[in-house]
């Protein structure tokens, strides 16, 4: 199995693999990782692709910082995509079934389930006001506007996107235009300005959720907000990443108390999305038992 990413040698993926392998039951498989531009080169991606289709010894990948791109740089090489794949035109991952490329995007389902680890059901009933901020507007982006807008009730008030990159934004739109709930309204802004993040983030209702999905803190330094940023009283905020400096995550905690948050990082993300990709490359079910042997032998550093 191979993963795309950004820097995977930093990756505990790699470390992990083999304990993740033998608690569900998968012999003699291992992890490659595939370092690929987090640019607008999509050659090396067209190419990364080619390669996995045509080895035999490949069975699939697990897409980290590439999802869009990749469909982008080598669509026409994926033989088939499910359902979650061309509504987001998206893949977090690759696998092989008879002779034929599939792609997936498994992020909007995992990404309901990691929220739900932390997120009490009835949060947005309890907070009508209140919305989401999301900070970056890629593929973990996507994940969320497809969950939170096929949800018919229980949903936040509205959904504000951040994004420095037009096209993303673009893409945002066009996905948030097909599932248009009635319930929960969508706004795309365009920048990349710390300052603007901060301005945005004070106007937020009590109880409304900010995530970064900048990929700021792991794949790149820095924050996508300021240290003078104020996050809503009674607020949630998600740290997508699940490792790094992560200072949007620091900065959260130092507000925890005074603003009464949670505040959660994206480790359970993290294992929903490899658990479900690992299930999907060597062709096995993910079952509650299996994830909850899978989390078991999974220790973080």
């Amino acid at each position: 199995m191979e993963f795309f990413g950004v820097r995977t040698e930093d990756s505990m993926s790699l470390r992990l693999f083999p304990v993740w392998a033998q608690a569900l039951g998968i012999q003699e498989a291992n992890l490659r990782g595939v370092n690929l531009p987090i640019d607008q080169t999509l050659e090396t991606h067209r190419q990364a692709v080619q390669r996995l289709k045509q080895d035999p010894k490949v069975y699939g990948a697990l897409v980290t910082s590439h999802k869009l791109s990749v469909v982008r740089a080598a669509g026409e090489l994926i033989d088939r995509y499910t359902p979650a794949s061309e509504l987001t035109g998206e893949v977090s991952a690759l696998y092989k079934r008879e002779g034929e490329l599939w792609g997936d995007a498994v992020d909007p389902e995992n990404c309901g389930l990691a929220m739900a680890d932390f997120l009490p059901p009835n949060w947005w009933s309890l907070n009508e006001e209140a919305g989401i901020l999301v900070l970056g507007g890629g593929g973990a982006c996507v994940a969320l506007l497809v969950h939170v807008l096929q949800q018919a009730v229980n949903g936040p008030s509205f959904v504000q996107v951040v994004e420095k990159r037009t096209d993303n934004l673009d893409h945002c739109a066009r996905i948030a235009g097909q599932l248009d709930s009635g319930k929960t309204t969508v706004e795309f802004i365009h920048s990349s300005q710390p300052r603007v993040c901060d301005q945005l983030v004070s106007k937020l209702p009590p109880g409304s959720m900010v995530i970064n999905a900048t990929g700021m803190g792991k794949d790149v330094p820095g924050s996508p907000v300021t240290d003078a940023v104020r996050f809503p009283v009674d607020g949630v905020v998600w740290e997508l990443n699940y490792r790094g400096e992560r200072p949007f995550l620091h900065q959260a905690r130092k507000q925890s108390q005074a603003r009464s948050l949670i505040v959660e990082d994206g480790w359970h993300y993290f294992l929903r999305g490899w658990s479900s990709v690992i299930g999907l490359v060597f062709n096995i079910p993910i079952t509650q038992d299996r994830f909850k042997d899978f989390c078991a032998v999974t220790k973080r550093d």
